[in-house]
């Protein structure tokens, strides 16, 4: 009888405080229900009193299985309010609302489940996670949001390329501008015009600074380009704004650039590959030069030609990590010294002279021109010359392009930044069909695939101001995104959990249910890009042990969401195995990211890092303004109430989700 008159306490009190669609009537049955539930339902105890001679003999209160359907079914006919145009979930039906006293008094949040069947509360907690290690503490059901798994994504994502980057790129890369270098040492050798040796030599200058930036080790410069890339080092050491030394491009620059940032600065190995990965990508060879577009070809011969200290031909390797990089970081908007020296080998150009030749130097020209015009508008020139080719070429991505077509179609759009959330309904976006050529894309159609609707849906999930979350969730997943392309960045722990609420005895153990948000295109979407990963890594032979269990670990995650989410729309029931997964998810999530960020401690308190924290900040667009730019940031977890029905009878469900700030103008 008490949690009888508990709940129907917490009930009225709702009722009075929440703004609900509702009437009298509707509120009058419910209390009825409620006390005949409370009177006669399995809560009662079983207790054997002597009753008097005249006593009438009072039974002891009905306990079977048929009892206790009665009841459920008179919850279930009062679980929806419906009107001519809507369906609400009747918060006076929530049957754990005695784990939620916090938010019994909270106006703007008791308003919201009752209207729109969800709430958004901030917290302080820097993982999601531990949202759900508490709900598991105090036995709440878990509401699994795709919030979850993105922030799982991007761990993921980020500790496979520190894994392949330490493994596998960076000796790649080192092998490769050694074995370049001395192809362009042995062309000064054999060419007896000067104007050959001077371009020769400015190739093996050219591949000697990302040498020294992989190794710490210098390379004998010939020529005069000793001095020159000894600027070229102190600028990048100084990482100050002038004019380069090497490339001769005449243009200021910006040598900050080199600063290393995300991962990139857990160790010193990966702050060298940075430095060299990066100087690479931004110094172009320009076509539209006479005497770059030489030195472009004499450098994709020396590619042609070149091997690694260890015999195997320079263009294999650079075929495989080009390849590979392609997958991790989108493709390419320009053209790179691969397409040169594929260009040589078809038409069968043996020596420097014939490379050299008006007639190839124009189809050299023309192939560079190709590769450097594709689809994406935003990216076509950024590297200071058009039509360039770069030993690695700035990837090209779609949503890049829609800002700057949203930014282009705006009259008078000098200093105008885009609206971030029209990426996602524009036109070109809608129409793009290569997602599965890169990791990027890949995620990007996971976004997409967010904002797609199902049939059919659960109440909540039909509301307008469903939206809002979706779009909250998309516009974080994406600035996440960015700063895995762009950025590769301690806080205090998680507070204890709070005394665990009185359990109800006519219920069933709340903590073998959950439920996961329904988004079923995004599900499927991600385990795509988990399968596609696994294939990129294994065609490319990064594959490790250990990366192979994290990859094979995230699909059973990503692949068991997918599953609840499409039982849950079919009105079927996930298993309880499925409901364990789901209720211990945050501890789960926890130990997964440790191994993946600090494999050596076992508690996320000890954890440090750029990946500490779900917070992270990046720059998203610049505009025309002078040092005008368009921020996005993410903060801590928030937390996310939902009433949800599950096995008939309607729970409030808690889960976390991602904080997003945009459209945020500053000057640099």
């Amino acid at each position: 009888m008490q949690v009888g008159i508990r709940k129907m306490s917490d009930f009225l009190c709702l009722a009075f405080i929440g703004k609900q669609k509702t009437n009298m009537v509707n509120l009058l049955t419910m209390v009825l229900a409620w006390l005949l539930i409370s009177c006669g339902g399995a809560s009662q105890p079983n207790v054997t009193v002597q009753p008097a001679d005249d006593a009438p003999i009072i039974q002891p209160a009905d306990t079977s299985e048929t009892s206790q359907d009665v009841e459920l079914t008179i919850m279930q006919e009062h679980n929806y309010i419906y009107t001519d145009d809507d369906t609400t979930a009747n918060i006076l039906n929530v049957v754990n609302m005695f784990q939620f006293r916090e938010l019994i008094c909270c106006q703007e949040a008791m308003d919201a489940l009752a209207v729109d069947n969800y709430a958004l509360l901030p917290d302080s907690l820097p993982q999601l996670f531990q949202v759900y290690q508490r709900n598991d503490s105090l036995q709440i059901p878990n509401f699994i949001t795709v919030d979850l798994m993105v922030q799982l994504s991007h761990i993921y994502e980020s500790y496979v390329l520190r894994t392949v980057e330490e493994q596998h790129f960076a000796p790649m890369l080192t092998e490769l501008c050694l074995a370049l270098y001395q192809a362009s040492v042995e062309q000064i050798s054999k060419s007896a015009k000067e104007d050959v040796k001077k371009m020769a030599a400015f190739n093996a200058a050219f591949f000697a600074v990302p040498y020294n930036l992989l190794t710490g080790k210098s390379l004998k410069i010939p020529g005069d380009y000793q001095t020159m890339v000894e600027e070229e080092l102190a600028y990048i050491a100084q990482q100050e704004n002038r004019r380069r030394a090497l490339p001769d491009l005449k243009t200021d620059f910006d040598y900050s650039v080199f600063k290393p940032y995300g991962h990139y600065t857990s160790t010193a190995g990966l702050r060298r590959y940075f430095r060299a990965w990066k100087w690479l990508q931004l110094s172009p060879y320009c076509s539209s030069d006479k005497v770059q577009l030489q030195r472009a070809v004499l450098a994709g011969m020396a590619l042609q030609t070149a091997k690694t200290s260890s015999g195997v031909a320079a263009i294999d390797v650079y075929s495989r990590l080009y390849g590979a990089m392609g997958w991790f970081v989108g493709e390419p908007a320009s053209a790179s010294l691969l397409d040169v020296a594929l260009l040589l080998k078809k038409e069968r150009v043996a020596g420097i002279a014939a490379a050299l030749d008006a007639k190839m130097l124009a189809k050299a020209g023309a192939v560079i021109g190709k590769a450097s015009s594709g689809n994406f508008s935003a990216l076509k020139h950024a590297v200071a010359c058009r039509n360039s080719v770069c030993f690695l070429p700035q990837p090209a991505y779609m949503d890049d392009e829609v800002l700057h077509v949203i930014t282009a179609s705006t009259p008078d759009s000098s200093g105008v930044f885009p609206k971030v959330p029209d990426i996602f309904t524009n036109e070109r976006m809608l129409r793009f069909k290569d997602w599965n050529v890169s990791s990027y894309n890949k995620r990007l159609e996971c976004l997409l695939a967010m904002q797609q609707k199902t049939a059919p849906n659960p109440v909540f999930a039909q509301k307008q101001a469903w939206n809002r979350k979706k779009h909250e969730t998309t516009l974080a997943s994406w600035v996440k995104l960015k700063h895995d392309v762009l950025l590769y960045g301690v806080v205090p722990d998680h507070p204890e959990p709070l005394s665990t609420a009185a359990e109800s005895d006519t219920l069933p153990a709340p903590v073998t249910l959950g439920y996961v948000e329904p988004a079923l295109p995004f599900w499927t979407k991600l385990r795509e890009w988990v399968e596609l990963t696994d294939m990129t890594l294994k065609k490319y032979q990064l594959v490790t042990d250990t990366l192979a269990a994290q990859t094979e670990l995230l699909h059973f995650y990503v692949a068991l969401m997918e599953d609840a989410a499409r039982k849950e729309l079919n009105s079927e029931r996930p298993d309880d195995d499925t409901y364990r997964v789901i209720a211990h998810i945050g501890g789960l999530v926890e130990d997964f990211t440790l191994s993946m960020i600090t494999p050596q401690i076992d508690r996320w308190a000890w954890a440090e890092g750029t990946d500490k924290s779900v917070a992270v900040f990046e720059k998203i667009y610049r505009s025309s303004a002078e040092n005008g730019v368009l921020y996005a940031a993410t903060g801590n977890a928030g937390n996310i109430y939902v009433i949800a029905e599950i096995d008939g009878r309607l729970y409030l469900t808690k889960g976390a989700v991602f904080t997003c700030e945009y459209g945020y103008p500053r000057m640099e």
